[in-house]
């Protein structure tokens, strides 16, 4: 089978594959082009269908967490203004400063 004096560069030099003339392989290459072009919106949606469901999913939990921080937020702010003015009308300094 492989003797000495042969090599493997030497054999792959020597190897040609000569596949038989398919008369139909342009026609079939330029249906399958215009298959791809043909397609519609849903048929895209439909083949990527995970993607766009995993894009949905990270963009809600983004919003939920925005909007979850943003309102403790306002809430922590309002909480110290409302703490403020409370103190600020507790005060007796400062009812004594504001009579005239």
């Amino acid at each position: 089978m492989n003797t000495s004096r042969d090599s493997l560069p030497q054999a792959l030099r020597d190897w040609r594959v000569t596949p038989p003339a398919d008369p139909n392989f342009r026609h079939g290459v330029w249906q399958r082009i215009a298959c791809r072009t043909r397609a519609t919106w849903p048929a895209y949606l439909q083949s990527h269908a995970a993607a766009w469901s995993l894009v949905a999913m990270v963009a809600l939990g983004a919003a939920a967490y925005t909007g979850k921080a943003l309102a403790r937020a306002y809430v922590r702010a309002d909480r110290e203004a409302i703490v403020v003015t409370y103190l600020v009308d507790l005060d007796p300094r400062v009812q004594a400063a504001l009579k005239p």
